[in-house]
C-alpha cells in the first residue's frame, strides 16, 4: 500500500465496517466532515479577515464591506452551484466504481471557470450604475464601487476552486482542499495588511486593497488545487491527466443538477443583499453596521454545519452510486442530529454573549444595542438553519435540486423579502425587529419544508447518469479499463 492510497482506503474501511447504527454513521460523517469544516471555515475567515481589517477604516467602510461582498457572492452563486455539482457526480461515480469518470467531471470545472472569467470583464463596467441605483450614502457607495469592481475578478478562480473542491470531496479526499484553503487564508491576511494600509512601498488602497488581496488569494488557492489534481498520485488513481476533454453531456449534467442550486443560492444571497441594503438600511447607518456585524458572526457559526453538509452530499452520493438509498437516508438522519445539536449550542451562545460579541467589533452604543437584538433573532433560528443545511445537502447528493430551488424562491422572496417589506411598511411599531422576525420565520419554514421533501423520498427515483450520452459514456468506460480500480 502506498502512502497516497491510505486516505481512500481509510474512508472505504469506515464505509464497510458493518456498523449501521446512527453512531456508526456519525463516525463516517465526522471523519469526512473535519477537513470540509476546515475548508468552509477558512473560506468564511477570508471574508471575516476582510471585514475586520476594512472596519478599521471607519463607519462608512464598516457599512460598505458586507453589502459589497454579498453583491460579489450574488454573481458568484450563478456559477457556484453548477461547479459544486461536481461533488454529486464524482461521489456517485466513485460509488459506481468509475474513478476516471469522477476526474472527467472535475475537468469540466476548468471550462466553466474560463467561461465565467470572460463574462466578468464587461460585468465590471455595470457595477457603478448598479450601486448608485441602490442608493447608499455617498461615502459608503464610493467604497462599495471600488471594492466590487476589483473583487469580481475573483469569480473565475473561485469557480475553479469550487469545482476542484467538489471533486476532492466527492472522491472522499477533502484533506487536499484544506491545505489550499489555509495557504489562501494566510496570503489573504498578509496581502490585506499590505494593500489596505500601504506597506512594503505599496500605496494605501483602502477597501480596494482588500479586494485585490482577495483576488490574488483565490488565484493561489486555485493553482494549488490544480497542481494537486494533476499530481502523480491522482493521475495514477483517477487518470486526471488523460480525462481533460470538454464534454457537453457532462456539462449539461452539471447544469441540470447544479443550475437549480445556483438559482437557489443566488436568490438566497440576493435576498440577504436586499435585506441589508434596503430593509435594514431604512433604520439608519447604525442598524446597517449592526446587521453587518451580526451576519459576520452568523457566517462563522453556520460554516461548520455547511462542512458537515458537504460531507453528507458526498456520502449520500456515494451510497446512491452503490445502489443503497436506505444507507443514504440513514446518513442524512445522522448528519441532522449532529448539525442541529451544534447549531443549538451556537444559538445559546449568541443569546448569552450577544453584548460582548458586538463590543468586539464596534464601540458604538447604538450598534451594540441593535446588534444584540439581531443576535437574539439569530439564536432563535439556528436549529432550523441546521435542518435546512442538512436536508438541502442530502437532496443535492441525490441530484434532487429543482424542488429545493422552488422552495427557496417562495420562502426567500415571499416571506423574507416580501414579508420584511410589509412589516416595515405596515407595522412600523416593530421597528428593527420587523425584518428580523420575517427572517426567522423564513428560515424556520424553509428548514421544515426541506426535511419534509427528503422524508417523502422522490430523490430515490432519480437516475443521474441516464442523461449522459452513450458516446461519452462508452469513451469513458473504454479509457478507464487501463486505470487503476
Amino acid at each position: 500500500m502506498s502512502a497516497g492510497e491510505a486516505p481512500i482506503l481509510d474512508y472505504a474501511r469506515l464505509d464497510a465496517d458493518g456498523d449501521t447504527s446512527l453512531r456508526g454513521e456519525m463516525r463516517r460523517i465526522f471523519a469526512l466532515a473535519i477537513p470540509n469544516i476546515g475548508t468552509t471555515v477558512s473560506r468564511m475567515l477570508m471574508g471575516f479577515t476582510d471585514f475586520v481589517m476594512v472596519s478599521r477604516l471607519g463607519k462608512d467602510a464598516l457599512a460598505a464591506i458586507s453589502p459589497a461582498t454579498i453583491l460579489v457572492w450574488s454573481v458568484l452563486c450563478l456559477g457556484n452551484g453548477v461547479a459544486t455539482a461536481v461533488t454529486t457526480f464524482s461521489a456517485q461515480s466513485l460509488g459506481r466504481g468509475n474513478r476516471r469518470e469522477a476526474a472527467a467531471y472535475g475537468w469540466q470545472s476548468f471550462y466553466l471557470a474560463f467561461a465565467f472569467g470572460i463574462v466578468m470583464w464587461p460585468t465590471t463596467w455595470l457595477i457603478p450604475d448598479l450601486i448608485r441605483w441602490i442608493g447608499h450614502p455617498p461615502g459608503v457607495m464610493a467604497i462599495e464601487i471600488a471594492y466590487v469592481r476589483i473583487d469580481l475578478w475573483s469569480v473565475a478562480p473561485s469557480l475553479l476552486v469550487a469545482g476542484l473542491d467538489g471533486f476532492f470531496n466527492g472522491v472522499q479526499r477533502p484533506g487536499v482542499s484544506v491545505w489550499a484553503a489555509v495557504a489562501s487564508l494566510i496570503s489573504n491576511a498578509v496581502l490585506n495588511w499590505i494593500f489596505i494600509f500601504g506597506h512594503f512601498g505599496c500605496p494605501a488602497m483602502g477597501a480596494a486593497g482588500s479586494a485585490l488581496a482577495t483576488v490574488l488569494s483565490w488565484c493561489l488557492r486555485a493553482l494549488i488545487l490544480a497542481v494537486a489534481f494533476l499530481s502523480t498520485e491522482f493521475a495514477e488513481k483517477f487518470d486526471t491527466r488523460k480525462s481533460w476533454r470538454l464534454s457537453w453531456s457532462m456539462l449539461a449534467g452539471l447544469f441540470r443538477v447544479g443550475g437549480p442550486s445556483s438559482i437557489q443560492w443566488f436568490l438566497d444571497i440576493a435576498a440577504w443583499a436586499v435585506f441589508m441594503s434596503y430593509l435594514v438600511a431604512g433604520y439608519g447607518e447604525a442598524a446597517m453596521a449592526a446587521t453587518n456585524v451580526s451576519v459576520q458572526y452568523m457566517h462563522l457559526s453556520f460554516m461548520p454545519a455547511v462542512g458537515i453538509g458537504m460531507a453528507l452530499t458526498s456520502l449520500v452520493g456515494h451510497a446512491i452510486g452503490r445502489g443503497k438509498p436506505e444507507l443514504a437516508a440513514r446518513r442524512a438522519t445522522a448528519a441532522m442530529l449532529m448539525t442541529c445539536a451544534y447549531m443549538g449550542a451556537i444559538g445559546l451562545f449568541f443569546w448569552l454573549a450577544r453584548t460582548p460579541l458586538m463590543r468586539l467589533m464596534s464601540p458604538d452604543a447604538d450598534v451594540i444595542a441593535l446588534g444584540g437584538i439581531a443576535l437574539i433573532w439569530a439564536a432563535v433560528f439556528q436549529v432550523f438553519d441546521g435542518l435546512g443545511i442538512t436536508y438541502s445537502s442530502a437532496l443535492r447528493g441525490a441530484g434532487d435540486t429543482r424542488w429545493p430551488a422552488a422552495a427557496f424562491l417562495v420562502c426567500c422572496w415571499g416571506i423574507f423579502v416580501g414579508g420584511g417589506w410589509m412589516v416595515s411598511r405596515y407595522v412600523p411599531s416593530l421597528g428593527f425587529n420587523g425584518p428580523w422576525l420575517m427572517c426567522t420565520i423564513y428560515i424556520a419554514v424553509l428548514g421544515l419544508l426541506l426535511w419534509w421533501r427528503f422524508e417523502r423520498g422522490p430523490w430515490r427515483r432519480i437516475k443521474l447518469f441516464k442523461h449522459v450520452d452513450n458516446a461519452a459514456q462508452n469513451e469513458i468506460a473504454a479509457e478507464s479499463l487501463g486505470a487503476p480500480g
